[in-house]
């Protein structure tokens, strides 16, 4: 094949429903996905290799920043099967758009490396735990805990709510801060960033839609769930501490799988952890998840002048304010 790296502004939707045929697993590749971005304020380009007039590898990109914090971010990798090609052509890109900072992320990837290139700021082992669900009991490898709190929760009556309603934003971001304050406790690394805006993306644009577990009309456990064609990711979650009590989030990740299953989805990717999170490591992988082990990374496409005289500019003018 004679590889090409092009990229994309505004990339059609045409041509973005291409890329999600290419992992149709993957909620980080779709139309719905790059809208939701978009209106945050984010200028979106597509990515990747062509052989020809035909796309073979591609992932959307997100710009965003001024000329001294300019950024693009890639949420999601492809399988490259040109990695030489790719790579070179997307540092070459960054550099016509003056782009400071690569953050390169890996949700939903397939097993995807990511070279050591010039410039690099960072990089994070992560694994992803994916709940396959072709198989006849999508439970059968589900430990002894987890099946003794679905059990409860069942016998206490809690029942399934689905919604993008405005209402049940605020109570997801309630229950995110409740276990995430309780994480923190415990002494796990934990990340608080502004949810509401892009929440509220997800929701509206269609990408995402809210699952809760409720208690009469109490909700104890809420997930947020990015969907594609054929996959499912678990893209936040959160549940009160009365919830915790009678196993409100085991019972509500079991039931969502179920949906899914029904709805003839193929995958449900119950997200990432590191080793950071040893509590989120085992609520995951006490599903019987199967483990896919990824990374993530962040550069600096500038040369090492250019990246110096850079960063002197953004002191200078951080004193100036």
């Amino acid at each position: 094949m004679n590889l090409q790296f092009r990229s994309t502004l505004k990339p059609p939707s045409h041509l973005i429903e291409r890329t999600a045929a290419c992992d149709p697993a993957n909620p980080f590749h779709t139309s719905l996905y790059v809208s939701a971005t978009e209106s945050l304020g984010k200028r979106a380009y597509l990515v990747g290799l062509y052989n020809g007039d035909d796309l073979v590898a591609a992932c959307p990109a997100f710009l965003s920043g001024s000329f001294l914090s300019r950024s693009l971010v890639i949420d999601s990798l492809p399988a490259i099967p040109g990695p030489e090609v790719f790579w070179r052509g997307l540092l070459d890109f960054c550099r016509s758009l003056r782009v400071w900072r690569l953050q390169v992320g890996t949700y939903a990837s397939p097993a995807a490396e990511i070279p050591h290139l010039p410039g690099e700021m960072g990089r994070q082992a992560r694994c992803e735990h994916v709940l396959d669900l072709d198989r006849a009991d999508i439970l059968e490898g589900a430990g002894s805990q987890h099946r003794r709190n679905i059990s409860r929760a069942s016998k206490a009556g809690l029942t399934i709510v689905r919604t993008r309603e405005a209402g049940a934003r605020a109570r997801h971001l309630a229950l995110m801060k409740a276990s995430l304050e309780r994480r923190a406790k415990r002494g796990e690394d934990v990340e608080s960033g502004r949810q509401e805006a892009r929440l509220s993306a997800l929701l509206s644009s269609g990408a995402g839609e809210l699952f809760q577990a409720t208690n009469g009309e109490r909700i104890l456990s809420s997930i947020l769930i990015l969907r594609a064609s054929q996959g499912a990711y678990y893209e936040s979650a959160g549940t009160f501490p009365e919830g915790m009590k009678i196993g409100a989030s085991p019972f509500l990740v079991s039931r969502v799988a179920a949906i899914l299953k029904e709805e003839g989805f193929r995958i449900f990717n119950l997200g990432g952890t590191t080793a950071r999170n040893p509590g989120l490591v085992r609520f995951k992988t006490g599903f019987g998840t199967r483990e896919v082990a990824l990374e993530a990374a962040s550069f600096c496409p500038k040369s090492m002048v250019e990246a110096k005289v850079q960063t002197a500019l953004r002191a200078g003018l951080a004193k100036i304010r």
